[in-house]
């Protein structure tokens, strides 16, 4: 266990924290695009047809509930289920994109490691944006696990409870989930085995999540890495010629063919935060409106509870897991947007005069390009604190508001 969990410690190389949690999640369902992605595990196959199980039964179970009017029963159904939902999209989606998954993160890593820049404060920048990668990633992991976990061990704790005072007249054992189960599985011998399966489901829905959102915010963290690689090394140019007030033909010259190397690197950074961008659109797209419609039934769930102390862990720890998804999403936004226009601050604070008319072509190009923040928009949404903060604000306001009609 320990082996696994190094990315969590500070004196770890480059390659532990390197995509650790989505590697490790992903690894684990069978959905790790790998070197060329043109496989497909079975067991990444096996996952997919568990959770669509789950799912299915899980949303019957949530309708039956409308049905009969029992509304609380009905959100508490379906707020898992929905998360279940989006996930088995997810699922798809890492399968169909499989192959450029791949190619984006070997393009990705060939960025990163890049033997021409590696100067120790470069060093330092990929170091950093890795190891903090890895830590954010694994905040929503735990949470997650942690709130299904909760949901798994619910019955059992009550079962006990029951138990203990010999309230035998109430002991009735029930699954973590609702889902809708053929009777005959709901009894003995078969019930042990139906719980398991039934557990095993919200352990596939947090791996899944957990690797695909975590391989989000890890390559929105690496490639603001990357633009604060590329703020460095126009720094580094610059710094012998800071005393200077001209420069010879060859000095320019080897001036000249530098600058266009970061322009070059800049071009290849834009068009893969594009293309990276483009294939997370739905997924990006689904989660944001899932992670509302989590919330939102957890705060109502929540206030309809009461005093019910395990009900309400139960609740608080969903939404906090709901919040931890969404804050990786726009926090990685936020990175990009901002280490992206770093760049024309990083160009225009060095002393970029020393260039003649022709080489300045080049500094007014890339500080034009980069004064536009690289976005990780999507349709209706845009990745970011300010978003995330909004949220917040609007379900401070419908907690306040429900709880001025009690």
């Amino acid at each position: 266990m320990s082996e696994w969990l190094r990315f969590l410690k500070r004196d770890q190389q480059l390659d532990v924290y390197f995509f650790a949690v989505p590697r490790l999640s992903l690894d684990i369902m069978g959905y790790w695009p790998g070197k060329t992605g043109d496989t497909w595990p079975w067991r990444s196959l096996i996952h997919f047809a568990i959770l669509a199980i789950g799912v299915a039964t899980e949303l019957h179970a949530g309708m039956c509930f409308l049905d009969r009017q029992q509304i609380t029963l009905a959100l508490e159904t379906l707020c898992p289920a929905g998360t279940s939902a989006v996930t088995l999209l997810k699922m798809f989606l890492m399968l169909r994109f499989r192959q450029d998954l791949s190619i984006m993160w070997n393009r990705l890593r060939g960025l990163l490691f890049d033997p021409n820049w590696e100067r120790p404060e470069q060093r330092d920048i990929r170091l950093k944006h890795s190891a903090m990668a890895a830590r954010i990633n694994f905040w929503p992991l735990s949470a997650g696990f942690f709130t299904c976990t909760t949901y798994n061990l619910k019955p059992i704790l009550i079962a006990m409870i029951l138990y203990l005072q010999n309230r035998y007249e109430d002991f009735v054992w029930f699954t973590p989930f609702n889902m809708t189960m053929p009777k005959v599985l709901l009894n003995y011998p078969f019930f042990p085995l139906t719980y398991i399966f039934i557990a095993y489901t919200g352990y596939v829905t947090i791996f899944m999540f957990g690797g695909c959102d975590g391989f989000y915010f890890e390559f929105c963290a690496h490639l603001s890495a990357l633009f604060e690689v590329l703020q460095a090394e126009i720094e580094s140019m610059f710094r012998p010629y800071t005393d200077h007030l001209e420069l010879s033909p060859v000095q320019l010259y080897i001036l000249e063919q530098k600058m266009r190397s970061v322009i070059v690197r800049h071009n290849a950074i834009i068009d893969l935060t594009r293309f990276f961008r483009d294939r997370y659109t739905i997924i990006t797209l689904a989660h944001f409106v899932s992670a509302a419609m989590v919330i939102g039934f957890s705060m109502v769930n929540l206030l309809t509870l009461g005093n019910n102390g395990l009900g309400a862990m139960l609740y608080v720890a969903y939404t906090v897991a709901a919040l931890s998804q969404l804050l990786v999403y726009c926090y990685g936004g936020t990175l990009v947007a901002e280490s992206s226009t770093g760049l024309c601050r990083a160009m225009f604070s060095c002393p970029w005069q020393l260039f003649k008319p022709k080489q300045r072509r080049l500094v007014q190009l890339l500080i034009l390009r980069s004064q536009r923040p690289v976005s990780m928009a999507v349709p209706f949404f845009s990745p970011s604190l300010a978003t995330f903060a909004a949220i917040l604000q609007t379900s401070g306001s419908i907690i306040a508001l429900v709880k001025s009609f009690q």
